[in-house]
């Protein structure tokens, strides 16, 4: 391992990102490393107005207070949220992960079709493409 501090899950309240925490709740107490979920509220330009948000304050409370319970429920004892708000997920998650004490990612995937990943490109794929550290991806 390389001696970092947490291990950062992120969470969208997909199927995708509950197959990525419960992942990440056996990999951080077995990797010696604390659990941050992270959930990115992702903004979307709105031509001249203000960017419209993926989710509210609150689904974003409840995204990660579901995450919290399950990781609680499940004995993982040093757990952490982080809310952010960014335009591009993925490099939040990156930028996130190297300033903050993070020695690895989980993040889950849908396996999107071919053309899709072609259009809107797919989070998991340029998190593990430009992370510091290690990334794990759920499926």
């Amino acid at each position: 391992m390389s001696g970092r501090g947490r291990l950062l899950c992120c969470v969208n309240g997909s199927a995708h990102s509950a197959r990525a925490m419960e992942l990440a709740c056996r990999l951080a107490p077995a990797l010696g490393l604390g659990l941050t979920f992270a959930a990115v509220n992702q903004l979307r330009p709105a031509s001249g107005y203000p960017p419209i948000r993926s989710w509210t304050p609150e689904e974003a409370r409840q995204i990660l207070a579901a995450a919290v319970r399950y990781a609680r429920a499940h004995g993982v004892p040093d757990v952490e949220v982080e809310t952010m708000e960014a335009t591009d997920v993925a490099a939040s998650i990156v930028d996130y992960a190297r300033t903050h004490d993070v020695g690895h990612i989980v993040v889950g995937t849908g396996n999107p079709p071919f053309i899709g990943r072609l259009l809107i490109g797919s989070v998991s794929d340029a998190i593990v493409s430009r992370a510091h550290c290690s990334v794990t991806v759920a499926r």
